[in-house]
Order: structure tokens, then C-alpha cells, then sequence
């Protein structure tokens, strides 16, 4: 062998990838895949419902009632979690990061959710009056849920899909996947909680005005909990709590107004 042979460099070590937190744009595009994926769902059982239960003679208008009748809000608002969960979790595994961890599902203290019940409940009190000196009736949106929902023995279904699959779903990608993301970019902790909150109002296109701004106030009131305590699984509680209060209230005012 000659003296002038030159030996090859040593192999340099591959680093293994290193966690990361989705930003700002990363956060809003996973946001928007799990949107899609959640109404996605939502079609995949109206249709559902509409081949089971459909008659031929039925107008265009009476095939959409249908498929926003009580129960089948509730069956979608199921069937979507599990989709939308996986959305995050894939976003989350892409990031070499915990489900758990990532999304803040820590469960509170005692006294961190008596304070988020109670200013929950506070709140829709100080709601529910200001509605009644404006003159704002409950929206019809909620009213005929909750009568179709009643009507066909469905409001079990109503019930899970409203007080436990909707805040799942809603408090995971809002007060868990964006407000990860978006306190920890440009916005802060601050501008998350309220651009987060303020899509989320936008989204409830069900609504009138007036009560889309009730749920960006509730976003508010969610964010400052998920800020304060550290855990959506708080914001899950107060928002199927919320929720469960709003349907107790309309089965009091059908059944004595």
C-alpha cells in the first residue's frame, strides 16, 4: 500500500430529528384540515340519514331539514371527533411530539374549575338577561335542535354530540392545537386567545350576529381559563358545561313560555 494513500473522513453522526411546535401558518393550515375533515363528517352522515330516511316526495327544502335535524347534528358531531383527532394527532407525530403534552391535556385542580365553572356560569346568567331587555329570542337554530331532536327520541344523541363531542373537537384544535402554536409566534398569548376565539365565532355561520358575538366572548373567557390553568381539558369541561346550560335553558322556556 502506498505511504500517499489518503484515508476517507469519518462518518459524521445523524442527529435524530428535533421536536418542533407548529407557528403560526403551521397551526392555521392543520386548523384548517381538521375543519374540513369535521364537516366532511358531517356530510358523510346528513347523507347517511337522508338514504335511510328519505322519501321520494320530499322537496329540496324538507331534504335539508332533514339532514339538520336534532339527532343528526348530534351523530355527526360524533362521528367527526374521532376525525378530527386524528388530523391532530398526525399533525402532533409529525412534530415528534406528545398528544398530551402538545395539546395541554392536563387535567385541572379543584380550584381551577369551580373558578371556570362559576365564571362560566356567570356569564351566561349576565347573557341571558342582557338577551331579555334586548328583546333577543333564543336562536332558531337551538330551538328547532332541540324540538327535532325531542320529536324523534333523539335528544341523547343531541346531547353527547352538543356537551361532549363538539368541545372535544373544538376546544382540542382552538384552545389546544392553536393556541399552542400561535401564543408561541408573533401574536402572543393575548393575540392568540383572541384571533383564536374570533375564528371560532366566525365559523358559527348558524348564528345571527348578536350570538356570534356571545361566542367570541365565550372564546375569550375559554382562553383566559386555557392561559391561566394550563389545560384544555378545563375549556373542554366549561364548554360542554356551557353547552348542557344553553339546551337546559331552551327545554325551560319551550315547556313554560
Amino acid at each position: 500500500m502506498s505511504s500517499l494513500e489518503i484515508s476517507a473522513p469519518p462518518a459524521l453522526p445523524v442527529l435524530p430529528r428535533q421536536p418542533r411546535t407548529w407557528y403560526f401558518l403551521g397551526s392555521a393550515v392543520i386548523a384548517l384540515l381538521a375543519y374540513i375533515a369535521f364537516n366532511l363528517a358531517h356530510l358523510i352522515v346528513g347523507f347517511l340519514v337522508l338514504v335511510q330516511t328519505a322519501d321520494p316526495s320530499m322537496t329540496d327544502a324538507q331534504l335539508t331539514e332533514l339532514m339538520f335535524r336534532g339527532g343528526a347534528i348530534g351523530a355527526g358531531t360524533i362521528a367527526a371527533c374521532p376525525v378530527v383527532l386524528a388530523v391532530l394527532w398526525a399533525a402532533i407525530r409529525i412534530a415528534r411530539r406528545g398528544f398530551t403534552e402538545y395539546l395541554a391535556l392536563n387535567w385541572p385542580n379543584r380550584g381551577e374549575l369551580v373558578y371556570g365553572l362559576a365564571i362560566t356560569f356567570a356569564f351566561l346568567l349576565a347573557w341571558l338577561l342582557l338577551s331579555f331587555l334586548m328583546g333577543q329570542p333564543t336562536p332558531a337554530f337551538v330551538i328547532d335542535s332541540y324540538r327535532s331532536a325531542q320529536d324523534d327520541g333523539l335528544m341523547w344523541l343531541l346531547l353527547i354530540g352538543l356537551c361532549v363531542g363538539a368541545p372535544v373537537t373544538e376546544e382540542f384544535v382552538v384552545r389546544g392545537l392553536l393556541y399552542r402554536g400561535w401564543s408561541q409566534s408573533f401574536l402572543g398569548p393575548v393575540g392568540a386567545i383572541v384571533l383564536s376565539s374570533a375564528l371560532w365565532a366566525l365559523i358559527h355561520q348558524q348564528y345571527d350576529w348578536y350570538y356570534v358575538c356571545q361566542i367570541f366572548l365565550v372564546g375569550l373567557i375559554f382562553g383566559h381559563l386555557r392561559r391561566r390553568s394550563g389545560s384544555t381539558w378545563l375549556t373542554v369541561i366549561t364548554h360542554g358545561f356551557f353547552n348542557l346550560a344553553v339546551i337546559a335553558h331552551t327545554a325551560l322556556k319551550l315547556a313554560y313560555f
